[in-house]
């Protein structure tokens, strides 16, 4: 007898999810609320410059992404040097985050501080395995205590405020303050010779091949999902459809408002998982424009409104058409909440003044786009991942789960949730 499974959500988990259920012979529909599937990892093409609406690069050490991609026969490339600097209260100053031998030149961390760094980093390569898209790994380093509070008490003050918090919130946006220290001990770890890979063509690219072959029904809102013995209901805006099995690859807080017998305890997990916002700005120019520095990310004591600034031709030159520009801006989480209720203009207008404090005059650009998203990024509090450690060891016969806030927001959690969940559903 032939098998069946739905999955809800169209991002990457439920992509990969259904890619590995389809090339194992089942059949699945892949139901996606929005126009177009891709979710935070979709891609754009502006005035032919390739434009990343949210995650843009993938690195050395995502394992099941690179895996996936390389079945996909899509190419990876380490993008240009990026030549980098931090703007602090002393001014900008020359940053590589590439390896610990680079990090420990940046001059304002005190010589205590890089011993001290370099003695966490020795320490990391002795300990058991930690991995930022597993789960399991991170819960096990998640004791209670914030990123903030250990990475002072492990590094001193200087060496947290411009190693460890330059190597988390220009990636993640949220504060130091605000995250579980699991997240930067999985950094740490992973911190000795890994570096960025950009994808041909754009992120989307991968949600692309993933759903090549198969059945997605886009402008399809599941809002009920009835479990019965033998198979499961999902209710949505088109109708309903029903099958053996289902992935709920939605955001937490889209699972968690479902309609349906799902069990309490499911959704209170669900509904513990908190997202924080952000706003992406591109500035794209038909013409070259002259930028004294190709990236420049915030650092140092206090507040940041932007998390880094891009220009994308010198970063990933294939994305850029000669004789153009692009300019990418990464607003904070706490600054994207205070403007995200804003008109467009409004956002705009804010963000490149904030802008122009740290990167430098802009040129007035040709065209503008804007991407905000009220639920952009999963923050792993404090105990986050010893929460999802429990939800996900819960044994389950037709409704499975999937998405980047069972880990935290990388595709690499993305791709690897989608896959155990595939692989759940095949061993029974």
């Amino acid at each position: 007898m032939s098998r069946s499974c739905v999955v809800v959500g169209g991002g990457v988990a439920g992509l990969g999810a259904a890619f590995r259920l389809s090339n194992a012979g089942i059949r699945v529909t892949v139901l996606e609320a929005d126009d177009s599937y891709g979710g935070r990892a979709r891609t754009e093409t502006v005035s032919d410059c390739v434009v990343n609406t949210g995650a843009g690069f993938v690195t050395s050490f995502y394992d099941a992404t690179l895996a996936a991609l390389q079945e996909l026969r899509l190419r990876t490339f380490e993008p240009e040097a990026e030549y980098g600097v931090v703007a602090t209260p002393f001014g900008k100053v020359p940053l590589d985050l590439r390896s610990p031998r680079r990090l420990l030149r940046f001059p304002l961390i005190t010589t205590t501080g890089k011993l001290r760094a370099l003695s966490l980093f020795a320490q990391s390569l002795l300990r058991r395995p930690l991995h930022l898209g597993k789960p399991e790994s991170l819960a096990r380093m998640d004791r209670g205590s914030t990123i903030e509070s250990w990475g002072r008490r492990a590094l001193g003050e200087t060496a947290y405020q411009y190693l460890l918090r330059t190597s988390v919130e220009p990636f993640f946006y949220f504060g130091a303050e605000q995250a579980s220290s699991a997240l930067a001990k999985a950094l740490v770890r992973h911190a000795r010779g890994w570096h960025m890979l950009a994808i041909e063509g754009g992120v989307g690219t991968l949600c692309d091949g993933l759903a090549t072959r198969l059945e997605v029904r886009t402008g399809c809102k599941a809002a009920e999902v009835e479990e019965r013995d033998g198979s499961v209901i999902v209710h949505h805006s088109g109708g309903k459809i029903e099958a053996d099995h289902v992935v709920l690859a939605l955001p937490a807080p889209d699972a968690a408002r479902l309609r349906g017998n799902m069990a309490e305890d499911d959704r209170k997990q669900i509904e513990a998982v908190r997202f924080v916002p952000n706003i992406l700005l591109y500035f794209g120019y038909e013409r070259p424009i002259t930028v004294q520095h190709p990236l420049v990310t915030p650092g140092g004591p206090g507040r940041h409104s932007i998390a880094r600034i891009r220009t994308i031709s010198q970063w990933v030159p294939s994305y850029v058409p000669e004789g153009k520009e692009l300019v990418s801006v990464h607003a904070t989480s706490w600054r994207s909440a205070e403007l995200i209720d804003e008109e467009p203009e409004q956002i705009i207008n804010a963000l490149r003044r904030d802008t122009e404090s740290i990167f430098g005059r802009l040129a007035d650009p040709d065209w503008i786009r804007l991407y905000p998203r009220r639920r952009a990024v999963v923050l792993p509090e404090p105990g986050h991942y010893r929460r999802v450690r429990a939800f996900l060891k819960k044994p389950r016969k037709r409704m499975f789960f999937a998405g980047d806030w069972l880990t935290g927001s990388t595709i690499e959690g993305a791709v690897r949730t989608g896959i155990n969940a595939a692989e759940a559903i095949l061993s029974q």
